[in-house]
């Protein structure tokens, strides 16, 4: 009987093998599939499991499991102290304190209700602002905004363009002198240092562009956001103060960081662990406690970022089924519907593969030039549910038919798992 399962089961990954082989998307690049079933623990596909991928932004999984086991579902926002009249408060290195795009969380209605002065103390950010191997030709971009100590709007100007009334609104309005602007026959030009971009003339558009961050300009930004005077103290006006921290239990950092794969936001939650144990902000401090947590990842893994913006991240789908596997403990099926976006329907997962359906499927992607991965879970009719990867690397076809041809292995996949 024993032998026959296992004839069954050489048999199924044949199949899966074959059918890679003949997927014309897939022709030259580096395919690999794991799928592991949850209830039962234990491996039901293992093509190339084993060998290192790149992982993009599925990295952020690892980043995500990391926050969990050091945080909980309870984020520090804010640390504070109180003495004399004064209000001391520094950072925890939380990313979405007055962000363009998400809840603060009420950070800014806290620090506006305090009736004492407000002193600000800085913490230093040890590592650089740009991660190692990040390309330098995406540092215009909003997705590559810089990494500090202390975020304010997401680290990000705010350009939004009206055409009706041929208006420019910067966000914060501290930075607008340091963006320019003109109008032509097709579109705006927004112009900020060495970097231009292109908005829309027919409708309203909005663009995001990092700005550099520093105390000067984090003082600036908040003060007038309270429109009161900020003031600067040091770490050794608190050392020997009690200190209390304001938290969070939403779940918007996490949604942000798996729905719309936000970068800076994984950024800041290495800082953010490594600033639970350290005064200091520090990527690699951040990386190297969560791979203390992780003892039977190591050697499995090579991260050198929390994004996955880094060319030099590896990973091997056999470990990031590893991944996959404890966030299913912490979150069970439940959790993983509200926490990861479903195939076809949200956040960076939306019209992945339309013509399919797989409702089903709960996922996180990662794209590099020529890299794609998929790593999620499925459930099947039948109330089963597996965590699965699909890599493929070094793809020269198109992109959206690599998306397509994913998305039908995972149609296969739900119909042999019933």
């Amino acid at each position: 009987f024993y032998c026959l399962l296992f004839s069954l089961a050489v048999n199924a990954q044949r199949k899966i093998e074959r059918a890679i082989a003949k997927e014309p998307a897939f022709k030259g690049a580096q395919v690999s599939m794991s799928v592991f079933n949850l209830e039962k623990q234990k491996h039901k596909v293992s093509f190339r499991s084993e060998i290192n991928i790149l992982p993009a932004s599925t990295i952020k999984l690892f980043t995500l499991l990391g926050a969990l086991q050091t945080f909980g579902n309870s984020l520090p926002m804010l640390h504070y102290a109180k003495q004399k009249g004064r209000f001391y408060f520094w950072s925890s290195g939380y990313p979405l304190i007055n962000h363009p795009k998400y809840d603060s969380g009420g950070v800014l209605k806290f620090l506006a209700a305090q009736k004492d002065s407000l002193f600000y103390v800085p913490r230093p950010m040890t590592s650089p602002a740009l991660g190692a191997g990040w390309a330098w030709d995406d540092q215009g971009y909003g997705f590559s905004a810089k990494k500090s100590s202390f975020p304010i709007n997401g680290n990000l100007i705010q350009v939004i363009v009206n055409p009706s009334n041929d208006s420019l609104e910067v966000n914060p309005s501290y930075l607008q002198k340091s963006i320019t602007y003109k109008r032509d026959s097709l579109f705006y030009k927004v112009s900020r240092n060495e970097h231009s971009y292109q908005l829309s003339l027919d409708k309203v558009d909005t663009l995001y562009i990092p700005f550099t961050p520093s105390n000067a300009t984090f003082s600036r930004i908040l003060e007038d956001k309270l429109d009161a005077p900020i003031y600067i103290g040091g770490k050794s006006d608190v050392l020997e103060l009690k200190h209390k921290t304001f938290y969070t239990s939403k779940s918007t950092v996490y949604e942000a960081l798996l729905h719309n794969s936000h970068n800076h936001i994984a950024e800041s939650l290495v800082l953010m662990i490594s600033g639970a144990f350290e005064w200091e902000f520090n990527t690699q401090t951040g990386l190297a406690k969560i791979n203390q947590q992780n003892k039977a990842l190591t050697g499995e893994i090579t991260q050198l970022d929390g994004s996955g913006l880094s060319r030099y991240n590896l990973i091997s789908p056999k470990a990031l089924i590893k991944i996959l596997n404890d966030l299913y403990k912490r979150f069970g099926s439940s959790g993983i519907k509200t926490y990861f976006p479903q195939l076809n329907f949200e956040g960076t997962l939306k019209n992945y593969a339309p013509d399919l359906s797989l409702r089903t499927v709960y996922a996180k992607s990662g794209s590099l030039k020529n890299n794609h991965v998929l790593a999620g879970y499925l459930s099947t009719a039948s109330d089963k549910h597996y965590a699965f990867v699909i890599s493929v690397n070094n793809y020269t076809t198109d992109k959206q038919d690599v998306k397509k041809a994913i998305g039908e292995q995972l149609l296969r996949l739900y119909i042999k798992l019933q």
